[in-house]
Formats: structure tokens, C-alpha cells, sequence
């Protein structure tokens, strides 16, 4: 079983996107067990789903991990994997978590209960370097980061990446699996994009990943239908770059045999 975290302190970066099309890939090609795990009070993950009446939860993942609910009483099963979600309650959650004697460790002390039901657990965080980013880097044995091809971007991910390599120092498993490019194309010859992720690559090596994600309105299409990118439109090229992207994850993270039922896919 592997904790996967998509992380970011900027907004706007195509986390959300990430976290729910990896894993739904992971589900749908290489036919593994996924649990979605949206810690965001903005609850984008969970919307992502199709839940957009947030009071409609009484409770969510925050209620989890505070031990008020147990597991089964806030999961919700989906077609994809399993979902806990989150509501705007989480806020008030985050609070309470952040004042407990076992903080950062939170997350990883729930999930040591129910891991063994999953191949992987995939976690949005917020676009901050919150309670929520420290709990679920503390429980992640990879963190993803997407980049946004603009200079704000790029700047925010030097401090976030600072930010994870403070947690690493009490957390030695927590690795960074890679950066990759979001709302990218080289082909469209934007000069101040292509220099920075030029840059960034350069700096990062093989932690920068080859498969960058284009702007595709397929995506937040899909987003609003409450939908995968995969279920929504298969032929898109947000389905061919999440798909791709996710073949790449598995074959430099992950085992030969994961890579082999993707390959078959």
C-alpha cells in the first residue's frame, strides 16, 4: 500500500485534477483499490465527485481522523474507489487537529487502522502550507507537486518544497515523486513557460516528470459533470495526459508487475 499526496501552496495549479485522475487511472487501468482522501474545506475533490451540497455530510474526513466517526460511518463508495470527504466543517477540524498531542501525526495514526483495505490512498490538500499540507505529508510516502508553467508558480514551489523537506527530517520515509507541468504546452512557443520548466527540470533532474498535462476544456467539464476525465471524454487530451501521466508515476515509482497491468489497459 502507497500514500500518494498531491500538494501545492498555490491554487489554481490543477492539484484537484491530479489527485482525482491519477487515482481514478489507478483504478480503472491497473485495477487497484483506491481510497480518496479530500482535505480541503473547500471540498474540491469531494465536489469533483458530483457532491456539491456539502450539508449534505455530518460528517467528513476531518471527523475521521478526530476519531468522532469511525471510518465506515464517513467513506462513501463510489464507482472509482472509495471517498472521504470533505465539507466546511473541516475548518473548525483543523483546529482541533492542530491542538492534539499526536500532531503532525494525525492522519498517519487513522489510516494505520484501514490501509490494509487499499493499494493506494490518494490525498488533496490545500493550497496552503496548512495543518492539513503538514498531516498529510507526515502520512504520505510520496507527494506529487503540480507546476503551473508561470513565474508566481514557480516561485511558490521553491518555498513548498522547502517546507516538505523540514517535514522529511521527522517523517525519513516522505519522498518527493516528482513535479510535473499543468496548463502546458511547448508547442504553443510561450517563451517565459518553456524557459521555466526548462529551468525547473534542470534543477530537479528525474524528479522533474517528462508527461505534462495541456489546458483542456474537457477537464473542467468533467469537473462540473461531477465526473473522471476518463468516464467524461476518453479521447481528450486531458484522458491522454493523465493516463500518460500516470504510466510514468507507476514505472518510476512504483513495481514492474503495476507497470505491466497498466501496459495492458
Amino acid at each position: 500500500m502507497k500514500t500518494l499526496s498531491f500538494v501545492n501552496n498555490k491554487g489554481g495549479v490543477g492539484k484537484t485534477t491530479s489527485a482525482q485522475n491519477v487515482g481514478v487511472a489507478l483504478h480503472r487501468f491497473a485495477k487497484s483499490k483506491v481510497l480518496f482522501i479530500d482535505l480541503d474545506a473547500q471540498a474540491s475533490l469531494t465536489r469533483c465527485f458530483g457532491y456539491h451540497n456539502l450539508h449534505f455530510f455530518n460528517a467528513d474526513s476531518g471527523s475521521f481522523i478526530l476519531n468522532d466517526k469511525t471510518f465506515d460511518e464517513v467513506v462513501i463508495s463510489t464507482d472509482v474507489g472509495d471517498l472521504l470527504p470533505a465539507s466546511m466543517g473541516f475548518l473548525a477540524a483543523e483546529e482541533r487537529i492542530r491542538a492534539s498531542a499526536v500532531f503532525p501525526f494525525n492522519l498517519k495514526i487513522a489510516l494505520d487502522k484501514i490501509k490494509h483495505r487499499y493499494d493506494f490512498i490518494i490525498i488533496d490538500c490545500p493550497p496552503s502550507l496548512s495543518t492539513s499540507a503538514r498531516i498529510a505529508l507526515v502520512a504520505s510516502d510520496l507527494y506529487f507537486v503540480p507546476l503551473q508553467a508561470e513565474y508566481l508558480s514557480y516561485e511558490g514551489l521553491r518555498n513548498f518544497l522547502a517546507f516538505a523537506n523540514q517535514l522529511s527530517m521527522i517523517c525519513p520515509h516522505l519522498q518527493l515523486g516528482g513535479v510535473f507541468a499543468t496548463r502546458y504546452n511547448p508547442k504553443l512557443k510561450r517563451r517565459l513557460s518553456i524557459d521555466l520548466v526548462k529551468s525547473t527540470k534542470k534543477q530537479l533532474n528525474e524528479q522533474f516528470l517528462d508527461t505534462y498535462i495541456r489546458d483542456n476544456i474537457a477537464i473542467p467539464e468533467a469537473q462540473a459533470s461531477g465526473k473522471d476525465i476518463f468516464l467524461y471524454d476518453p479521447e481528450s487530451n486531458g484522458a491522454i495526459d493523465y493516463y500518460k501521466l500516470t504510466r510514468e508515476l507507476i514505472n518510476k515509482r512504483f513495481t514492474k508487475n503495476l507497470m505491466e497491468q497498466l501496459m495492458r489497459a
